[in-house]
């Protein structure tokens, strides 16, 4: 007879997740190269996946679907967002991300329908914060 083998499946929280396919200063700068454009209006998740090189979709539905599964994972933080960081948030009756440039600073598509930056203090006081992370991107 042989042995049975049971592999334990690692929690989200404690897995090494993959690097993105664009690093941090360089989705930044994919970001800052389009403030004024309103081509990304409602599309704040969209936006932040390319930005980070994902083509392909995210497998969450919006924000508020991305912000339950992270929540549900455990992945998110509260306090200030450091350089890097989805920064999720409350705007205009819906669920908004966009990507902390450090400082209380985000870019992204905004409430107001163009990419810009802005101080989070003046989009909510509503917000928490996640690593940039996109588990089903591709």
């Amino acid at each position: 007879m042989g042995e049975i083998v049971v592999e334990r499946q690692t929690p989200a929280a404690e897995r090494e997740w993959a690097a993105n396919p664009r690093d941090t200063e360089a989705a930044l700068g994919w970001q800052l190269e389009r403030v004024g454009s309103t081509a990304w209006q409602d599309w704040s998740l969209k936006f932040q996946r390319m930005a980070f090189g994902y083509a392909q979709d995210s497998g969450w539905h919006d924000p508020a679907d991305a912000l339950q599964w992270l929540d549900h994972h455990a992945l998110l933080h509260e306090g200030e967002a450091p350089r890097g960081a989805l920064v999720w948030y409350q705007a205009a009756d819906r669920v908004r991300v966009a990507c902390s440039l450090g400082s209380g600073q985000v870019v992204g598509p905004l409430p107001r329908g163009q990419v810009a930056t802005a101080a989070l203090a003046d989009l909510s006081t509503d917000y928490v914060w996640s690593d940039p992370h996109f588990p089903f991107g591709h």
